[in-house]
């Protein structure tokens, strides 16, 4: 049997390109080795999917060339995928800054799939790993794994990336975009946060646990949102999020006093005379035991702050608001939200997805070197990417 088009792998960009070619009368193939459709969704937004974000635009993604996602962005956007669950009565909410989660479930959007995907007439095919795809003469090409193969006029490559390997995930959309010549743009686990070096884990020790709200800075971009010190590093928004644009080597810097100045707040207490100690101070913004930690690196020659020099104090709050160290690493594939990286956008058509060089040929979702901020943004490029890909295989 041939098909139209053969869409390999049955997350969110798969299962959307399979939805809007079948939508359009193709005879449509979705692959997928798992037991269900929807790759990564049940987990995703802590079980409630975090399926969109309202303010999405390609100044949100990261990559060689991000502006290549405007296109597909701009063919599926935000408001259409806000639409689209609406109308199939799944309740949601906007949790903060445009992003959209389930009321209940993250299992409704698959549900949703499913539906949708049964609605177009699409054959699935569950349980099957992919192992190759190769040319099948000048229109044709023949998908093939263990015992089984088949024939598509079309390929849609929605494998994914490589993060979250316990789910399956590996690097088999980057082989085979190789092996048909394509460039791959170095990949790395992202949206996954920071592992300590030595010094920094006996600088923090003890604090597992606790959040703060802090400012971390990576290069020219800043993330204003809470950490989580961990028993291995750095987590929490602000860490996952700056995770993405940091490269080994590079400095991060930690503002834990982000609200106003520390050194006007310290003397102006000095000043006051109302019995205002260091600890106190810090106390009063933040977690006490991470108040306490600050206290036993500053060493005050006195916990009365009317005893310390201006001198001091000011090096207390550069101190506090300029915390630099350079991290180990990121924690890594299996706790990584997306791929950072993935198939050269140099070699595909931005309106389609499709490669130059092999008509026929589309990578769609994360395997492609389009990777955006926490928040719904890589759902909505998943989302654009295989709709893009699906109206017009």
């Amino acid at each position: 049997m041939s098909y139209d088009a053969i869409i390999l792998g049955a997350g969110a960009a798969g299962c959307m390109a399979a939805i809007q070619a079948g939508k359009r009368g193709r005879k449509v193939l979705l692959v997928e080795q798992g037991r269900r459709v929807g790759g990564k969704i049940p987990i995703s937004g802590g079980g409630r999917c975090n399926f969109t974000n309202r303010h999405a635009t390609d100044a949100d993604y990261e990559g060689a060339n991000p502006r290549f996602a405007r296109s597909a962005l701009a063919g599926f956007p935000p408001a259409d995928v806000e639409d689209w669950v609406a109308r199939a009565g799944i309740p949601y909410h906007e949790k903060k800054a445009g992003q959209l989660f389930c009321d209940r479930s993250a299992l409704e959007i698959v549900e949703l799939l499913e539906a949708d995907l049964k609605a177009s007439g699409v054959a699935i095919a569950l349980g099957r790993s992919v192992q190759r795809v190769e040319r099948f003469g000048p229109d044709r090409f023949q998908v093939s794994g263990d015992g089984w193969m088949e024939l598509g006029g079309r390929v849609v490559v929605a494998l994914g990336g490589q993060s979250y390997p316990v789910l399956g995930a590996n690097d088999l959309a980057f082989r085979i975009a190789r092996s048909f010549g394509l460039s791959v743009e170095a990949t790395a686990p992202a949206l996954d946060g920071f592992l300590f070096a030595p010094r920094e884990l006996e600088r923090w020790k003890d604090l597992p646990g606790l959040a703060v709200e802090a400012r971390l800075t990576v290069g020219r971009r800043t993330f204003p949102e809470p950490v989580l010190f961990t028993h291995r590093g750095l987590s929490g928004p602000a860490a996952l999020r700056a995770s993405l644009p940091w490269r080994p080597g590079e400095p991060v810097v930690l503002d834990f006093w982000p609200s106003d100045d520390l050194e006007t707040v310290l003397l102006e207490a000095k000043k006051s005379h109302a019995g205002a100690t260091l600890l106190s101070v810090l106390a009063s913004r933040l977690p006490q035991r991470l108040a306490e930690r600050w206290v036993s690196l500053l060493q005050p020659p006195s916990m009365d702050l009317t005893r310390l020099g201006d001198r001091f104090l000011r090096l207390c709050a550069e101190a506090v608001h300029n915390e630099r160290f350079v991290p180990a690493g990121t924690v890594g594939w299996h706790k990584a939200e997306v791929t950072r990286g993935g198939v050269s956008t140099r070699q595909l058509d931005q309106r389609t997805l499709a490669c130059r060089d092999v008509p026929g040929l589309h990578f769609v979702g994360e395997c492609v070197d389009i990777t955006g901020q926490l928040g719904g943004f890589n759902f909505q490029w998943a989302w654009a990417s295989g709709a893009a890909a699906g109206r017009a295989v």
